[in-house]
């Protein structure tokens, strides 16, 4: 098994489509106080939200430990909220984590937080005119919400000479705050200004030396006068975008700092990899002395990594790279242009993929390959928001050159990137529309899997893995041709409530004689729950999971759960429903999604099933100008019994096969003058197809004759007789086949035999 490294320009927008007992809500985390924990410390985290009663633990992603916090009246019932008080472990790294909350509903999509070692206070709110200005001390972090039309104002003190990092944190956790930032004098005059920092996603930061001591104000408030939630840090650290180096090989131990503004005095962590960490990610924190942390995250992989040294801006200077090992680099002055030198060999194929962006990174790669001339042979190829990638395949052994740049000469140490050396370029990529699958006991949650094809066009299979036990996931597949499918997630009646399982969506597809598994990512979820943030954390890409949620108002199954047929054909297929005690009302059924959920030239015609009756059947056909091949195709069930509305989703696996193949027996495979044989026609019949079938021979010697024959409707042989002359000639013919041809009203249908050897004697 081959498993494919993930691919760089996946932001994904699935069709989101869930489908389960809408009356069985799911609770949902809306906002934390405090919005931070700090590491090597008990704090109680309050949580707000809705459907909180009944909590029974919070899942957390970093290291920690959560319990109900004591002393709170009827902590833990509230549906609106709920206290836990978390230990982080002192070691944690600060940055952008999540938590969820698991309750006998089910648990709760991720909630992004922070972990911080800058002491929290929250915003007092009345804070809107200059006047009125919260007094703060520093250093600190302020959670708050700056409403619409309206601003912010913090008065603070300050040394003679002091720097102060400022940072707002909205657009990173998902708020819909776009903000700017000002440093004001107490007569309001402006010192310092930011609106959008470079890689910091929309959000703002200052560093900026105070020449006087005295009291000045910071101005917070949203570019365009809207609303939205933020955490607004102040004081000594460095405002990070990226990790340098961006990635760590696994079993190597890396020195990795901060890139950003106000890094200058960092003394480098040493991050020691087992080679053994699965995890994909890992958190980067760093301080000055007496400072606080400023942070970011590295990627773990199996690639070597090379790391630049300058001086490398001309070609006597490239530093030589050995070809399949990463490249990190950064521009360190605006202009800087990096070289690298490498060995290649004829006929040999890779692809140079930039990372900067996604990861924290400014800057816009621009990047080509020379040959040992100079000659330009290949350029990356811009893929939108993402950077240039190329795939390049060597003419000749010898040497050849990389050139990298910023494709606006920019530089400064916040400019690092990394280039991915691959063999060949990802073959596909997939997005899954759920990251919380809330599963009726006793019922089924949908989702939607969409690919992104990068070079492989046939079928995807899609797969759970590391279900909870007796949970089952249908055998759906992405059809060659189709970019999605709908998949189901099935509990027995008995999936107990309250726990939590970390599963993963993954497409397995055979390509150059392996079987390719990539697993599915969430980020398309991400980003439009939390406002279409334009990165989502990179740790939290494939956190999906799966509870229990309380049984549906019915199930139902389909018979045959594998729908076999074809061109010119149609299937029936019955919905069997199994009702909870008082929901009798009609199941309405529907395709999902309404809009391009069926294979081109396939329509089913659905229909409801009856008040009070347990099944309906329905109907499946494809014209002449579907594909052969495998799909799947999703119904949604609807029941609305008083204010109660029960949603049940499922996935039918369609295989659209040949009408029939023919085959020839022939028997001894001799024919003497004058004689007999009994030759047997075999076919194979698709289900869906049932008309009887005329058999006629092909490419018979003059002087055999074959009787006419024709295959019953119910059957699938038939026995013809050659008769041959007292004169034929003898002669061996090694092209006999036989020929099947049917009617379905007007459709007609037809197949061919492989060829047999047939001996005159």
């Amino acid at each position: 098994m081959m498993v494919s490294r993930c691919t760089r320009s996946l932001f994904l927008t699935a069709s989101f489509c869930c489908v389960s007992s809408v009356f069985a809500q799911e609770p949902v985390v809306n906002g934390t106080v405090p919005g931070a924990l700090p590491p090597g410390a008990a704090t109680a985290i309050q949580l707000n939200g809705g459907n909180l009663a009944v909590a029974k633990k919070l899942w957390l992603s970093f290291p920690g430990d959560a319990t109900l916090a004591e002393g709170i009246d009827k902590n833990g019932e509230n549906p609106a909220q709920v206290t836990y008080k978390v230990n982080v472990p002192a070691d944690t790294a600060c940055g952008i984590h999540a938590l969820r909350v698991v309750t006998d509903k089910g648990v709760s999509p991720l909630k992004l937080m922070l972990i911080d070692d800058l002491p929290s206070i929250a915003s007092v709110g009345s804070n809107v005119q200059l006047a009125s200005a919260q007094a703060i001390s520093v250093p600190t972090a302020i959670d708050g919400a700056v409403a619409g039309l309206s601003w912010q104002f913090f008065k603070f003190p300050v040394q003679a000479g002091q720097r102060l990092s400022i940072e707002v944190l909205s657009r990173r956790i998902g708020s819909s705050l776009d903000p700017i930032i000002r440093v004001l004098d107490l007569h309001g005059r402006e010192l310092a200004y930011n609106d959008d920092t470079p890689g910091l996603s929309g959000d703002s930061s200052i560093v900026y030396t105070f020449k006087d001591a005295g009291e000045y104000i910071l101005e917070l408030r949203d570019i365009k006068y809207g609303a939205g939630a933020f955490r607004l840090r102040i004081g000594d650290f460095p405002v990070a975008t990226v990790a340098y180096p961006m990635a760590v090989q696994r079993g190597t131990t890396t020195n990795v700092t901060l890139a950003g503004f106000g890094v200058d005095g960092l003394v480098p962590t040493t991050l020691s990899v087992p080679a053994t960490q699965t995890a994909e990610w890992m958190n980067v924190s760093l301080k000055r002395p007496n400072g606080f942390s400023g942070f970011s995250a590295v990627e773990i992989v199996s690639t070597p990594q090379f790391v630049e040294h300058e001086p490398n801006n001309t070609l006597e200077q490239a530093n030589k790279v050995d070809l399949g090992h990463d490249i990190n680099g950064r521009f360190e002055q605006p202009g800087d242009i990096d070289r690298f030198v490498f060995a290649a060999k004829k006929d040999q194929t890779a692809t140079f993929t930039g990372i900067t962006r996604q990861q924290g990174s400014p800057t816009d790669l621009n990047f080509r390959i020379l040959n040992k001339e100079g000659g330009q042979l290949a350029v990356a190829e811009d893929v939108g928001t993402n950077e240039g990638a190329v795939t390049f395949k060597f003419p000749a052994d010898g040497e050849y050159s990389l050139i990298v740049e910023d494709l606006n000469h920019r530089g400064g140490s916040e400019h690092a990137y990394r280039i991915e050396v691959t063999a060949a370029a990802p073959a596909f990529s997939l997005a899954a529309s759920l990251d919380t699958f809330n599963i009726p006991a006793g019922g089924s949650v949908m989702a939607t899997v969409t690919t992104i094809r990068t070079g492989h066009a046939g079928p995807i299979e899609l797969s759970a893995v590391n279900l909870p036990a007796g949970v089952t996931a249908s055998p759906s597949i992405i059809g060659a041709g189709r970019n999605d499918a709908v998949m189901t997630l099935h509990a027995p009646a008995e999936f107990p409530a309250g726990e939590l399982y970390g599963i993963s969506i993954v497409g397995t597809a055979p390509i150059g004689g392996a079987n390719v598994v990539v697993p599915a990512e969430i980020n398309g979820v991400l980003k439009a729950r939390n406002n279409n943030m334009r990165w989502t954390p990179s740790a939290l890409s494939k956190s999906i999971v799966a509870s229990s949620a309380p049984a549906p108002g019915f199930a139902w199954r389909a018979e045959p759960n594998v729908i076999v047929f074809g061109k010119d054909l149609s299937a029936k297929v019955k919905l069997i429903a199994t009702r909870a005690a008082g929901f009798e009302e009609a199941v309405a059924v529907a395709v999902t999604p309404a809009q391009n959920g069926l294979p081109a030239g396939v329509t089913v015609a659905v229909k409801n099933i009856d008040k009070g009756q347990n099944e309906a059947e329905i109907v499946i056909s494809a014209n002449n100008q579907a594909a052969l091949g495998d799909f799947t195709a999703g119904l949604s069930g609807t029941l609305k019994q008083g204010d109660k509305t029960a949603v049940q989703g499922m996935a039918l696996r369609l295989q659209l096969a040949a009408p029939m193949t023919i085959k020839l027996d022939p028997a001894a495979g001799k024919i003497t003058k004058g004689g007999e044989l009994i030759v047997k026609a075999v076919i194979e019949r698709n289900p869906a197809f049932t008309a009887p079938v005329n058999v006629t021979f092909q490419n018979l010697p003059a002087g055999i004759t074959a009787a006419a024959a024709t295959i019953p409707a119910d059957q699938s042989t038939v026995d013809v007789k050659l008769t041959a002359t007292a004169d034929v000639a003898a002669a061996t013919v090694n092209n006999l086949t036989v020929k099947g041809d049917a009617a379905v009203g007007t459709a007609k249908f037809e197949a061919t035999s492989p060829a047999v050897t047939l001996a005159v004697e």
